[in-house]
């Protein structure tokens, strides 16, 4: 069986509530805002239920059709969906899941661009960055004051404590290459390129030396 995808994992939570179907799956995922951690659909939750009752991890509970809607499908986890949704959920939680964001990409070639057109992107993504973090702010202080428990908002609260570091990073590298102090015309010295080699005259295969 292969691992469980994030629409999977997200589905099977939502059964542990309840038996729902395929539509309200999807609606109550939309509702919750889970959108803005995995990439969902109608057809991606549909796809996701058939594969899970394929597994054996949900299992049909009753179809219905109300007036001259379309038959609706409910479903409920099995016993050994329960199973293969907490070790899952272990793995993602506790293992390493290596990502490769495209900004570290871009940041990597940066010095091939002007300093200010730098900028220029560097405020245009802190701009998003904070619209974003007070969005997200202003959702979860909401859902608080109602009384949703802390625990049900680990996933935004880790979502701001990214948001607010990567702010204050942007905040300090625009005002270093504003100011100057991030240095963006010097070449590479000399000196580097001879303790480069010194390296590797001792070590052949370096691994932390670029």
């Amino acid at each position: 069986m292969a691992k469980l995808s994030a629409v999977a994992v997200l589905v099977l939570g939502l059964l542990h509530e309840q038996p729902m179907h395929p539509y309200q799956l999807h609606q109550t995922l939309v509702e919750r805002g889970d959108t803005r951690i995995v990439r969902v659909n109608p057809g991606a939750v549909y796809h996701g239920v058939e594969r899970l009752e394929r597994d054996g991890l949900v299992e049909v509970v009753r179809t219905d059709r109300a007036g001259r809607r379309p038959e609706r499908t409910t479903y409920r986890i099995t016993d050994a969906g329960r199973a293969e949704f907490a070790a899952r959920l272990t793995s993602l939680l506790g293992d390493e899941h290596p990502s490769y964001p495209l900004f570290s990409v871009g940041l990597a070639e940066a010095n091939e661009l002007p300093a200010d057109e730098v900028v220029t992107q560097l405020v245009r993504r802190r701009d998003r960055a904070v619209a974003h973090r007070d969005h997200l702010a202003a959702s979860s202080d909401s859902v608080s004051r109602l009384g949703l428990p802390r625990r049900y908002l680990l996933d935004v609260d880790h979502a701001l404590a990214t948001l607010r570091a990567e702010i204050d990073w942007l905040d300090r590298t625009i005002t270093e290459l504003r100011s100057g102090d991030l240095d963006w015309t010097s070449p590479i010295p000399d000196s580097f390129h001879e303790a480069k080699r010194t390296l590797r005259a001792l070590d052949p295969h370096p691994k932390d030396v670029p």
